[in-house]
């Protein structure tokens, strides 16, 4: 009856398990039973349950429910003290099997309450995937369902056992609640059901891990979402006060740094400020990888050629990258760049904020993880000074979204807002 484990989940982070699962922490399981808001659940399931890290906490805080675990690994044996077998059951399942409701005794649509964290992967494609995204309608929000994650395939099945305004509690990763690869998923989920709170984690929130991801709750086909929720769990377990944004500017991003450092929608034109965009001419991404790095005649400026910068003093293009765009000019057609006074930003790393020069003297060629920011000539310094502000790093590092490496988007880029103090 016991089905065996197939690694179909492939390629997880080197700091985490076979299995791809990073462990939750006593701190983070805490917020996220504490977040759900449910006085008397019945029936509680945990797919993917791990060593029961969450459902562990589940079971003290709702002693009269009945918890109903999942896990293909063997070796995960969740330890529920004081549980009778009655009580608590556990299953060795591929928890994303289409037939797994009828194989743990969980009809679809009966569960009081949905726990889960996810592990970091991208499954094999099976066409099972396609019936379970197909049943939690969430099979029209990505362009192809080939590129859903085993984050959003558990959601879809967690959504399939959950009775209407049943509670789903999950730690899901960044790039879900920001990347703009997935805004038609928050629109879908937005639009469904209520997301009731999201909660940014600390990067540090998992052992052997330098990971952001966020807790959700959401209560299953409760009416679209109005109002979202959006708080911040500090490295020492403290919850920050509630910020409360419109649903329409959570299709954009869920995460509370983002808005609380005035990069959303809501706060853009307001009070003076205004976003980078109202002051770019032109934001050019560089031509060339890594691996083009000495295949060109002249230097290609790169993430490590960044100059140190002080809050006093901006850095500047070294000059061994500097040419005369008569130089240039014989380069491939394709070639983007980087002209006198541009402004030069990592689009990617997890120190991305703090690597800020200005572009003097000539023109250079830039490396594909370099942005060349163009800005009118009236508010070059303005925006020079802001970009390397306290303030300028914040908002950078706040529009960044991703996993472990940060990743800065255009769009995201050129949402940034510049508040009129600076200008």
């Amino acid at each position: 009856m016991m089905l065996a484990p197939q690694r179909a989940l492939a390629r997880p982070s080197a700091n985490a398990d076979t299995w791809g699962r990073y462990y939750t922490l006593p701190s983070v399981s805490d917020a996220l039973v504490g977040a759900i808001q449910v006085a008397n659940p019945e029936l509680i399931v945990e797919l993917g349950v791990g060593q029961g890290a969450i459902s562990s906490v589940a079971a003290k805080r709702w002693k009269n429910a009945k918890l109903v675990t999942v896990d293909r690994d063997f070796g995960a044996l969740p330890i529920m003290s004081g549980r009778s077998r009655r009580a608590h059951e556990h299953f060795v399942y591929d928890a994303l099997e289409t037939e797994l409701p009828s194989k743990i005794g969980v009809p679809l649509g009966s569960a009081d309450i949905a726990l889960c964290n996810p592990p970091y992967v991208r499954p094999r494609w099976r066409a099972a995937y396609g019936t379970i995204l197909e049943e939690a309608g969430l099979a029209g929000s990505l362009d192809s369902v080939h590129d859903a994650g085993a984050d959003l395939l558990f959601i879809a099945q967690n959504l399939r056992l959950l009775r209407q305004s049943g509670k789903l509690g999950l730690i899901l990763p960044d790039g879900l609640l920001t990347g703009e690869k997935y805004a038609r998923v928050r629109a879908t989920l937005l639009r469904e059901h209520r997301i009731d709170e999201v909660i940014q984690l600390p990067r540090t929130a998992f052992a052997k891990a330098d990971a952001q991801t966020h807790l959700m709750v959401l209560t299953k086909s409760a009416g679209s979402t109005k109002n979202i929720k959006l708080r911040q769990l500090s490295t020492a377990g403290f919850l920050s006060q509630p910020l409360v944004i419109d649903a329409d500017v959570g299709k954009l991003r869920l995460d509370y740094s983002y808005h609380a450092a005035g990069a959303g929608d809501a706060q853009v034109i307001q009070d003076g400020n205004k976003p980078l965009s109202y002051f770019a001419l032109a934001l050019k991404r560089g031509s060339f990888n890594s691996a083009q790095l000495g295949m060109l005649p002249v230097p290609i400026f790169h993430l490590s050629d960044f100059p140190e910068a002080t809050r006093i003093q901006l850095g500047v293009v070294p000059r061994k990258f500097i040419r005369s765009a008569k130089t240039l000019a014989s380069l491939p057609l394709h070639a983007n760049i980087a002209c006198d006074g541009d402004i030069l930003l990592a689009r990617i790393g997890r120190n991305l904020h703090t690597k800020i020069c200005v572009v003097q003297g000539g023109a250079c060629l830039i490396s594909d993880c370099i942005y060349a920011l163009r800005v009118l000539p009236q508010y070059r310094n303005n925006v020079l000074s802001f970009l390397n502000s306290e303030a300028g790093r914040v908002a950078l590092q706040s529009a960044a979204h991703g996993v472990g490496a940060r990743f800065l988007s255009r769009a995201n880029l050129l949402n940034v807002t510049l508040p009129n103090i600076a200008l």
